[in-house]
């Protein structure tokens, strides 16, 4: 897949290294010269670029991008504008770095569904979502084993967890459930909840919207997914 990475500070640099190590094609975009040239050996390409100038950032090729990601921290503003863009040019997915409630509320506003918070791992966590589509959360242990919160694939829709085979066919283990529900609040208004299941029977029945939490190898979860 390609991708195209807005700012390669210490987060957008580490994403965009970690992209390029799991074999997608990275484009690297800064400001600044000396940062350009400093990863232009580790990602497939980088450019100096203002991102916030109008015609500067025709010349990226933003529709040939699977997603677009603006890991600006050090600007709230800037990051602002460059999603502002982005969407003008009808990027198909942007995921914004956020830095305050206040910043993600505005892209909440401009429809960004996508976000990916500042804490140490995150960079690693968001190159495992876009490496494996289908990941929505994941925590790396030692060596190559991960906690993976994953949407449950179409083929298994309907069947037991007993039925899925998940130890046997991928070295994977089943945590548990995610399953959404929809119950009334206090205020008697219907809202939708993130219900964790717990133990889970072999019998247990898997449903359309589902969430996995499964334990393995990244390579198993890999094999699961495709």
């Amino acid at each position: 897949m390609k991708f195209i990475v807005f700012g390669l500070g210490s987060f957008g640099s580490s994403l965009s290294v970690q992209l390029v190590n799991l074999g997608h094609e990275v484009i690297g975009v800064d400001h600044k010269v000396e940062l350009v040239e400093k990863y232009q050996k580790t990602i497939t390409h980088t450019i100096a670029l203002d991102a916030t100038n109008a015609e500067a950032i025709k010349q990226l090729p933003l529709n040939e991008v699977d997603a677009a990601i603006i890991g600006i921290g050090e600007n709230e503003g800037i990051s602002i504008m460059v999603t502002a863009l982005l969407i003008q040019h009808n990027v198909k997915r942007i995921i914004c770095r956020v830095t305050s409630p206040l910043q993600q509320v505005v892209y909440e506003a401009m429809n960004i569904e996508e976000f990916v918070y500042p804490e140490a791992s995150s960079a690693e966590r968001l190159a495992m979502r876009l490496d494996m589509p289908g990941i929505l959360n994941s925590f790396r242990f030692r060596n190559d084993y991960r906690m993976i919160e994953v949407k449950v694939p179409e083929r298994y829709v309907g069947k037991t967890v007993e039925s899925m085979k998940l130890n046997e066919k991928y070295k994977l283990i089943l945590i548990t459930i995610v399953r959404d529900t929809v119950r009334k609040n206090i205020f008697g208004k219907e809202t939708l909840y993130h219900d964790v299941l717990g133990y889970i029977d072999p019998q247990t029945q898997v449903l359309p919207g589902d969430n996995l939490l499964l334990f393995g190898t990244q390579n198993d979860i890999k094999s699961f997914i495709d």
